[in-house]
């Protein structure tokens, strides 16, 4: 059975991001389609995306993120749990911030081994890595029953255990279901929480892959207009993390 609350949470946070992505770099790349037609292709390429409109995507993204994981999160939740859950959210922004910026500096040492030099365009690289690590980061620390794994309380307050980040994302999978366990219900939440860790590190994995893939690819002297800087990197992260859904849906139905 599949986490159904996770697997609708991920799904429209994933294809909320395409639907953005298209809605805002489709005119501006068919706009300059027809003035560059003239260049040569090695000079589309190295022509930069506007900031502005990468800086409204990523605003749109990161509100797109919070609204949709937070909605669907909430939507289970009685008025009392809606409450605690609100406390638990606030305590983890600061927490949140150093966690993503942390994960956005290993972002951009990733792009560097798909060839790409960060200090060519330092503002673009960066939003670029911020994108790649919010939508990788905010799902997995807003979204339960993940927050719970990787979030514990310190003075009454949660707070964000990075090394259960990383080994909740690229670890190997939680094996405690205690097969003795006399409570169903304790051994059923168990293989729920497997389940959407499965689904987190599938959606992770296809983030990756497609971003280092379009990356790479980007060498490729066609001149085409997604080609120019960052737009591989970001469609490739959106396109990846699409396919990472739909493939983590596949594997839990199948597998368990």
């Amino acid at each position: 059975m599949v986490p159904t609350a996770a697997a609708i949470t991920l799904a429209t946070h994933a294809v909320g991001n395409a639907i953005i992505l298209y809605q805002i770099f489709s005119p501006l790349l068919e706009h300059d389609a027809i003035d560059m037609t003239h260049l040569d292709p090695s000079v589309i390429i190295d022509t930069a995306i506007p900031l502005k409109h990468l800086g409204h995507f990523l605003a749109l993204s990161c509100i797109l993120s919070i609204a949709i994981i937070s909605g669907c999160q909430w939507a289970t939740l009685t008025r009392n749990e809606i409450q605690e859950q609100s406390h638990k959210y606030l305590s983890l922004v600061n927490n949140n911030m150093i966690l993503t910026g942390i994960a956005t500096v290993f972002a951009q040492c990733s792009f560097i081994l798909c060839g790409i030099n960060p200090m060519k365009l330092p503002i673009h690289t960066f939003i670029s890595a911020l994108y790649v690590t919010t939508i990788t980061v905010l799902p997995i620390t807003l979204l339960a029953p993940s927050g719970e794994v990787i979030a514990s309380m310190q003075h009454g307050k949660s707070r964000v255990n990075y090394e259960a980040v990383v080994a909740y994302l690229f670890g190997p999978m939680s094996n405690n279901i205690n097969q003795s366990t006399q409570h169903k219900q304790q051994r059923q939440q168990q293989l729920y929480q497997r389940k959407v860790q499965r689904m987190h590190q599938y959606s992770t994995l296809g983030t990756l892959i497609g971003m280092c893939a379009c990356a790479i690819f980007r060498v490729l002297d066609h001149g085409m207009q997604i080609q120019r800087y960052p737009m591989p990197i970001i469609i490739g992260a959106t396109a990846g993390r699409v396919g990472g859904v739909l493939m983590a849906v596949l594997v839990t139905v199948t597998v368990e």
